[in-house]
């Protein structure tokens, strides 16, 4: 559909222009051309036809257009940044001027004064003109729309007008907070991955899961079930059949690396928004060791996390951790685009702050480092007399001496057995600890399974078991937990006169009373 050239609206020179995908450049590119050599083709059939030409390009011809959508997301980014920063320093909530994704359910958009018209006037002049083709049935109308005067165009005005307030009731009723909440900053969040980098070198293990990734479409189980079931049949593998992907797993690392090797940067990833990124990525590298670094920033699924966790924990007392995460987990799967808009702006505002957090701690780093060269440096070139240092030195002497007379009045320690070494009792076991230490070994001989497969066998027994099963090992448990609290009487006390003793007998001690 053409629309008059009167109605199109200019493009704000605050909006952004939204990044193109590789096709639609590739559309944009090649459609009059397709235009010029079938005049007489509805839009359809020329969208058609540009699907049909893309569909056959090989990944060779694709390459030219995906790096012109990759240099267009670049420059998007860039411009973002550019926009999200200006409005900082003007004190405006950071937001971005593009197209809000429309959601399934979401009502129709409001029609304008022209589309009012053209629905109206179409029929008429397709039951005038049925030979005509939708593009000059839209140029006819287009043509009758500019010959209106404004008393006339006022009609279609009002009901534009109408259709309008119809769409903004629509949309407070199924989300109040849709039509006034800011635009997501999600766009820009992500950095940038180049399409035609190097791809990480698998594990015999991922080789062996991609292998048998046919049998998880075949048979009708999630992804952490066929992962699960992967993980099994790999432990079951002998020696020689894991070699065999081991070897796989050799030849791809030496792929990777030759690539690695041959691989130069595009230009579109140097862009300011990929540094930016990059940046952050370096410094969170940084704080590993460091145990003075800031924390490290959280995602959006985090903030999530930790502002549901507690809320989801008092609605269900009887659940445990993993079902709670569970619940968790399925209720930010089931949150709208505007919804998690909330979560992924305060994640970036932990970003923010651990950038800065970080910034000055390396900055602080640096300077006490300069700080502790420079005083050593100064140390090194002033030097203290030698009448002082020969001051300092009989100091010391005489305190030595006042020192040895300490050390002969205190009693010399007895040279004979080694006293054996105080150390804390054995901590109590459960009721669940001790019916492991009894299945253990059994299960072990009977079924040839690892220690991890044991301990999951004796995880699901344990739930399984009735209360009358699970009383002995409980009484066990309640006469260990008493041991143990005997134990630790007996060792604090050991402990108490053990430090008495040594107070009593140190040198300082001595010299003081």
């Amino acid at each position: 559909m053409e629309t008059a050239s009167s109605s199109k609206r200019p493009r704000c020179r605050s909006e952004l222009a939204p990044d193109r995908n590789a096709y639609i450049h590739y559309s944009r590119s090649h459609r009059d051309g397709v235009v010029a050599a079938h005049l007489s083709w509805s839009v359809q059939q020329v969208s058609s036809e540009l699907g049909r030409q893309w569909k056959a390009l090989t990944a060779a011809e694709r390459k030219s257009w995906i790096e012109l959508a990759q240099f267009d997301k670049a420059r998007f980014h860039t411009e973002a940044c550019q926009q999200i920063r200006k409005q900082q320093a003007d004190g405006q909530p950071a937001q971005l001027s593009i197209k809000r994704k429309k959601q399934a359910n979401e009502p129709r958009q409001p029609d304008t004064a022209y589309i009012c018209f053209w629905k109206s006037r179409r029929p008429e002049v397709v039951a005038a003109n049925p030979s005509l083709g939708a593009q000059l049935v839209s140029k006819e109308v287009a043509r009758q729309w500019r010959a209106l005067s404004d008393s006339e165009r006022q009609v279609w005005e009002d009901m534009a007008t109408k259709d309008k307030l119809r769409f903004q009731e629509e949309i407070a009723r199924m989300h109040p907070t849709l039509a006034a909440a800011p635009q997501s900053l999600s766009a820009v969040s992500a950095p940038l991955k180049d399409p035609f980098a190097p791809k990480p070198a698998k594990t015999g293990f991922q080789l062996f899961m991609s292998h048998n990734r046919e049998s998880f479409t075949l048979l009708n189980m999630t992804i952490n079930d066929f992962r699960t079931e992967m993980s099994q049949l790999w432990k079951r593998l002998s020696d020689v059949d894991k070699n065999e992907w081991y070897e796989l797993a050799t030849q791809d690392e030496q792929r990777y690396e030759r690539e690695v090797n041959a691989y130069k940067l595009p230009a579109y990833m140097n862009s300011e928004a990929q540094r930016a990124h990059e940046r952050i990525d370096e410094l969170k590298g940084l704080t590993r060791g460091d145990p003075r670094a800031p924390r490290l920033p959280r995602n959006s699924y985090s903030v999530y996390l930790s502002t549901k966790r507690q809320e989801m924990a008092a609605q269900h007392p009887n659940h445990k951790n993993s079902q709670i995460m569970r619940e968790i987990g399925i209720a930010w799967k089931a949150l709208s685009d505007v919804e998690r808009a909330l979560y992924q702006r305060k994640a970036e505002e932990d970003v923010e702050r651990f950038r800065a957090e970080m910034e000055a701690h390396l900055a602080q780093q640096q300077e006490g480092h300069h700080g502790a060269g420079h005083s050593a440096t100064r140390r090194s070139r002033k030097r203290k007399e030698r009448e002082e240092e020969a001051h300092i030195q009989a100091n010391q002497d005489q305190h030595d001496q006042q020192l040895s007379v300490v050390h002969e009045k205190v009693k010399a320690r007895v040279v004979g057995r080694k006293q054996r070494k105080v150390r804390p009792p054995r901590r109590p076991k459960t009721a669940y600890n001790l019916m492991y230490m009894s299945k253990r070994t059994e299960l072990l001989a009977t079924y040839q399974m690892s220690h991890n497969e044991c301990s999951a066998l004796c995880g699901r027994l344990w739930r399984q078991m009735p209360e009358e099963e699970r009383e002995p090992y409980k009484r066990m448990a309640a006469e260990d937990k008493r041991r143990y609290e005997v134990e630790l009487e007996i060792y604090s006390a050991e402990v108490s006169q053990s430090s008495e003793g040594v107070l009593r007998d140190s040198a300082g001690c001595c010299y003081f009373f």
